[in-house]
C-alpha cells in the first residue's frame, strides 16, 4: 500500500462523508433529493469504516476490503448526482490504495 494513495482515498472518503451528512440534513427537513435516510445512514457507516481503515497503518488485503456501496448507487441513484460521483470515487480509490 502506498501512503499517498491511501491519503488520497481518505481525502475522497471524507468529502463523500461530508456530502452524505449534508444530504441527511436535507432529508431531516423533508428536502432530500437522493436515496432515503436509512440507505444514506448505511452508506455513511460503510464510508466511516473505510475511513477508519485508510487512517490505520495497515489496510486489509484488497480481497477483504469493504465494498458494495457503489453497486447500490449505480443501481438506484440518478446518474447526474454529484454525491454519487463523490461516493463512487471514494470507494474506487479505497479499493485501489
Amino acid at each position: 500500500m502506498s501512503r499517498p494513495a491511501a491519503q488520497k482515498a481518505l481525502d475522497a472518503t471524507e468529502r463523500a462523508l461530508s456530502g452524505v451528512d449534508e444530504e441527511l440534513e436535507r432529508h431531516a427537513t423533508g428536502q432530500g433529493s437522493v436515496s432515503s435516510a436509512g440507505q444514506l445512514t448505511w452508506i455513511r457507516s460503510q464510508l466511516t469504516r473505510i475511513a477508519d481503515q485508510l487512517a490505520s497503518p495497515e489496510l486489509p488485503p484488497k480481497e477483504q476490503r469493504a465494498c458494495g456501496v457503489g453497486r447500490v448507487i449505480t443501481d438506484s441513484w440518478p446518474c447526474d448526482s454529484r454525491l454519487s460521483a463523490a461516493i463512487l470515487e471514494a470507494e474506487q480509490l479505497y479499493l485501489k490504495a
